[in-house]
């Protein structure tokens, strides 16, 4: 009975698309019992994409991210990161304020500091998916012109 019960739940997560969860169901999954990660240094860009970089860790590997120091581009509307070996991260996550403590470069005004929080949830990186995603980002205002500038507050990880 309990036989039944795991293929019933392995065929149910692969229709639902989930390789998270069939890898917890079925042994040697898709996804890695423990998610490869980075831990970035630099995050600086626009409203609409952001160059990172410094990123190290278990992720930091061909199949992954890239050879450290790996380093890529964020599209914030699709929420999706080109790493430089042409891999992809997809992520999911939400925004909080906190309070704003960000020093502005010159030029710019204090505009909000919010904290990031969310995981990997696709994407051809595939060792990636899972990963916590965690940190804090500043946004600024350009004085004249009121351009958006993105940057993150310590390192952030992915």
């Amino acid at each position: 009975m309990r036989h039944h019960l795991f293929t019933r739940l392995a065929v149910c997560a692969a229709v639902a698309g989930s390789a998270s969860l069939a890898a917890a169901v079925v042994p040697g999954g898709i996804a890695s019992a423990t998610p490869l990660s980075v831990t970035c240094t630099t995050m600086s860009g626009t409203a609409t994409t952001q160059a990172i970089s410094g990123c190290t860790g278990t992720g930091a590997i061909a199949a992954d991210a890239g050879t450290a120091p790996a380093k890529g581009t964020q599209t914030t509307s699709t929420k999706t990161i080109k790493w430089s070996n042409a891999k992809t991260s997809v992520l999911t996550y939400t925004y909080k304020s906190v309070t704003n403590n960000c020093v502005a470069p010159a030029g710019y005004s204090k505009f909000l500091k919010e904290s990031e929080s969310g995981k990997v949830s696709g994407g051809t990186a595939t060792g990636m998916v899972g990963s916590l995603v965690t940190g804090s980002v500043c946004v600024f205002k350009k004085t004249v012109g009121g351009t958006i500038l993105v940057k993150n507050q310590g390192t952030f990880k992915i």
